[in-house]
């Protein structure tokens, strides 16, 4: 049995050993050929020494580093970052404490970044990515209550009803505002919302207010009985209804103005939006960590809940940064994600 087991470990190719040639000189006094080539050998190997058959850097941390091969670096690595003593280090961190613990191989600080990169655990539980991953794209209302921008906020705690969310639709021209408590969120109930609030509430548009239709002029609150104001002070019946139609003349060119400040202001933001834009862009077939959220963590991890789940598939790309994804199985996840609440899956 042992003579079959050590005949297949002679026919593997194992990939080359950077000890070896160090040793070969360090023992035998063996140098490349290539004066060039057998200059650098010698500088290199007068920080080595081979003791007991074992090669050792001399070190500054450590008087003497053991010099481990591929197989062996990875074994320590993944002992020092994921093992009985591991907390999960970041790379510059376990690179520390192997040299602590008297290891050594050239390319120990790309190895550990790498292996820190693709540890699973570290993925699922590394931080939120709050740098922007796509561009911001402006939507530029036409007039007044043309174009509405709903959000969905919360989970918040309990409140009466065991409402625990917030449904919202802003005006994009205007900014008016229109929310209502919600204790679940579905289809049906952002359906109800925008019916019951928007669509029925204000019906039709009169291009005029209510109490203008029923009095003829503009509403007057009351502190302005109490303490007259300018216009209550220097009323002019006789001119105020023609002035009040002037005001109406002009309604366009102020609509106008305030969407061209509106439309500035956007351009400015977007600006300073853009310069801190990292992109993350996907494509299909790409397998990806989604963020938790708030809504979908267990209660019952509390802090230690990981903040992303998965790994998910792309399964399509559809521009500016949204993707519709599935699970590994090909069953298609609901609605599209955006890329801000996505990053790449490393094995």
């Amino acid at each position: 049995m042992v003579a079959n087991v050590d005949a297949k470990l002679a026919d593997r190719d194992d990939p080359p050993d950077w000890r070896d040639e160090l040793k070969a000189y360090l023992t035998s006094g063996i140098a490349p050929t290539e004066p060039t080539e057998a200059k650098r050998l010698r500088t290199q190997a007068s920080r080595y020494v081979v003791i007991a058959g074992q090669l050792y850097k001399r070190g500054f941390s450590t008087p003497l580093l053991k010099c481990l091969n591929l197989a062996e670096a990875d074994y320590v690595t993944r002992e020092v970052h994921e093992g009985i003593c591991g907390l999960h280090s970041g790379a510059r961190t376990t690179v520390s404490k192997l040299l602590r613990a008297g290891y050594y191989w050239p390319t120990m600080n790309t190895d550990c970044a790498a292996f820190v990169k693709r540890c699973q655990p570290c993925q699922r539980h590394g931080n939120l990515i709050h740098q922007p991953a796509e561009q911001l794209h402006c939507i530029p209302p036409a007039w007044p209550f043309a174009t509405w921008g709903d959000d969905i906020l919360g989970p918040f705690p309990l409140a009466k009803g065991q409402c625990k969310f917030l449904i919202v639709a802003v005006d994009l021209f205007t900014k008016w505002i229109e929310a209502e408590p919600l204790a679940c969120i579905s289809a049906h109930q952002v359906q109800k919302f925008l019916w019951r609030n928007i669509i029925t509430r204000f019906g039709s548009t009169t291009q005029e207010t209510p109490f203008r239709l029923v009095y003829g002029s503009d509403a007057m609150i009351p502190v302005e009985i109490g303490e007259p104001s300018f216009r209550r002070a220097h009323y002019d019946e006789s001119n105020n209804e023609a002035e009040l139609r002037e005001n109406l003349d002009s309604v366009e060119e102020i609509r106008d103005q305030a969407q061209v400040v509106a439309e500035a202001t956007k351009q400015r933001y977007k600006r300073r939006f853009d310069s801190r834009v990292k992109p993350r862009e996907f494509r299909e077939g790409d397998l990806i960590w989604r963020a938790t959220g708030e809504a979908r963590k267990d209660p019952r991890h509390g802090k230690l809940a990981p903040n992303w789940d998965g790994p998910f598939r792309i399964q399509h790309n559809l521009n500016n940064g949204a993707y519709k994804l599935e699970h590994l199985s090909g069953e298609p996840i609901p609605r599209t994600w955006n890329s801000s609440h996505l990053k790449m899956y490393y094995s």
